[in-house]
């Protein structure tokens, strides 16, 4: 290729350069998904990939052989020889909260991996033994399974609490268990009616049994806990946002917005960079008050520093299948599931037409297979001229077949978290499987991310970090094998796993598509210059191997944000 005119930048030298242009050029002229499968392009004359990418300014301005970029003007470039590595775009969370996960998780009790109740009670005791007596304890994690066939209360935790407030969340961020003390501290003493499927569970007698379902519940107790001071939040998401860099993400789609959140990015860039670009999307609450909500949102988009901005708005219509609060074509097997977060439904589909209206993107979690069609029927029923953005779906957890085609067929991006799959047990006897039947259609129609790149949708990956592990590499090896990292169990639902190909494309470019920039996520002259530097090849090693391989750079807008030591 001819060499760039102007005095280079940066130079990376590698073994190959993964481009992504081949499947770029696919996802924008494909009818369906074979076209998709399309390969990255050779060198012009030759059979090799290209081995290395300058960048100017920010952006790539060439990409070639190793001796192409022997004749490019490095006068004043950094250039670094990267061996045999493998060069792609950077990778690209799609859904995650990594400022509120920096948080909230920090010096937190975690209970992912416990086998049971007792366990649980056990780890709680000696957290608490280590804190004062009003000192809240706060637990992540914790898996619905060791409730199957039985109720959800703080009973068999109360005692380890010892009279202290503190909360257990549950593995889905939907639902907490809260302690005798916290409950009272919240003025929780009952039921209440919150216009939508947030409850506050309560025994025979009316009393609460310290099971809060859904935001508008929870958040009565967790806004008691006190905010970490400023400048200690400042330092986690600083370190938070390294550790992504670290994977190899380059960007993240935070999903939601906390009080402050803009504060500490700014306070960050301050005194230096983020180390990878964050991209926020406040959270509109169904019981949020409209005209004012409207009026924020509004007020709020293109709020940015360099690497972060507010852009886009999320939702959630419905909740989770583990506790009830999915919204389901049909009742799951406790009865629940028919009813959405957002009621009535027409103000949903009011607030996205209005957000349309004035060109404003949307992503709305949908997890249950009636909440998946009511947004699509929602796009669908825009009018012409209010179709200029795009509104996404996130997590799509089961979908029939007659849902799959027409997320294509309306351009609306499904940004998926296969990790999330991983709930399920061979036996059936997770709770998922448990609440929408075992052997069931709905059951097994889970997490289809292969049926929809097949059918032509566009397939964004995400971690949905603090909720599931955010590493990139392990993001992009279950999304191949559908296994967890370092996991003996069987694959789950193996018929729904991506080729490596398609999962580059899904966690680089398909992730800028989903927010209306085709133009970013690949390694082409011309595309913002983030890119990945693996040691491995993404796309030719074993994918357990790659989950584990270094990762050599990160850079984000044409400057290292992440060097291997």
């Amino acid at each position: 290729m001819s060499a760039p005119i102007q005095p280079l930048d940066l130079v990376l030298l590698g073994g190959r350069v993964h481009s992504g242009v081949a499947c770029a050029a696919a996802a924008a002229t494909a009818a369906g998904g074979a076209a998709a499968l399309a390969g990255d392009p050779a060198l012009p004359g030759t059979s090799a990939l290209p081995e290395a990418v300058g960048v100017r300014d920010g952006r790539i301005a060439a990409v070639g052989s190793r001796a192409d970029a022997a004749t490019w003007d490095a006068t004043r470039a950094e250039v670094i020889d990267l061996g045999d590595a493998t060069i792609t775009a950077g990778f690209v969370d799609a859904h995650v909260h990594p400022l509120s996960g920096a948080e909230s998780r920090h010096e937190a009790l975690m209970l992912h991996g416990c086998e049971s109740v007792a366990e649980v009670a056990e780890r709680i005791a000696e957290f608490a033994a280590h804190r004062g007596p009003d000192e809240w304890i706060r637990g992540f994690g914790l898996s619905f399974d060791l409730f199957v066939g039985s109720e959800l209360t703080n009973a068999p935790f109360a005692e380890a609490f010892g009279g202290r407030p503190g909360y257990l969340l549950l593995f889905d961020g939907h639902s907490v268990i809260a302690s005798p003390r916290a409950l009272e501290l919240a003025g929780i003493d009952g039921p209440r009616d919150f216009g939508n499927n947030s409850s506050i569970e309560v025994y025979a007698d009316g009393t609460p049994t310290g099971y809060l379902i859904e935001s508008d519940a929870e958040l009565l107790v967790t806004d008691l806990f006190p905010r970490m001071p400023f400048a200690e939040r400042v330092e986690a998401v600083r370190n938070k946002l390294a550790d992504f860099a670290a994977t190899g993400y380059t960007s993240l789609h935070q999903m939601n917005m906390e009080e402050g959140d803009i504060d500490v990015l700014r306070a960050i860039e301050e005194t230096g960079e983020l180390a990878v670009r964050v991209r926020v999307s406040p959270l509109w609450r169904a019981s949020d008050p409209w005209e004012e909500t409207l009026e924020r949102i509004v007020a709020l988009q293109g709020t940015a520093g360099r690497r972060w901005e507010v852009e886009g708005v999320k939702f959630m219509l419905d909740g989770s299948i583990d506790n009830g609060s999915a919204w389901l074509f049909e009742p799951d097997t406790r009865g629940g599931g028919l009813d959405p977060y957002w009621s009535p439904t027409e103000l949903f589909t009011r607030t996205i037409h209005t957000l349309a209206e004035r060109g404003i993107q949307t992503a709305t979690h949908a997890i249950g297979d009636r909440a998946v069609e009511f947004v699509l029927d929602t796009v669908a029923s825009l009018p012409e001229h209010a179709r200029g953005v795009t509104h996404r779906i996130e997590h799509i957890e089961t979908i029939p077949d007659h849902l799959v085609p027409r997320f294509a067929e309306l351009g609306v991006p499904a940004s998926m978290q296969p990790i999330h799959a991983f709930c399920k047990r061979p036996d059936g006897l997770d709770m998922w499987t448990t609440l929408l039947g075992a052997g069931s259609e709905r059951a097994n129609n889970a997490w289809r991310v292969a049926d929809l790149d097949r059918a032509g949708a566009i397939v964004a990956l995400g971690s949905d970090w603090p909720v599931e592990e955010f590493d990139a590499r392990r993001v992009f090896a279950a999304t191949i094998t559908r296994k967890r990292h370092g996991s003996g169990a069987p694959a789950v639902d193996a018929h729904q796993a991506l080729t490596p190909e398609r999962t580059l494309a899904a966690i680089t470019h398909n992730c800028w598509i989903a927010i209306d920039r085709p133009d970013a996520g690949i390694v082409d002259p011309g595309a913002v210059a983030d890119l990945a530097v693996f040691a491995l090849d993404p796309l030719t090693s074993d994918p357990e191997r790659f989950a584990e391989s270094p990762v050599l750079l990160s850079v984000v807008g044409g400057k290292v944000s992440h060097r291997a030591h």
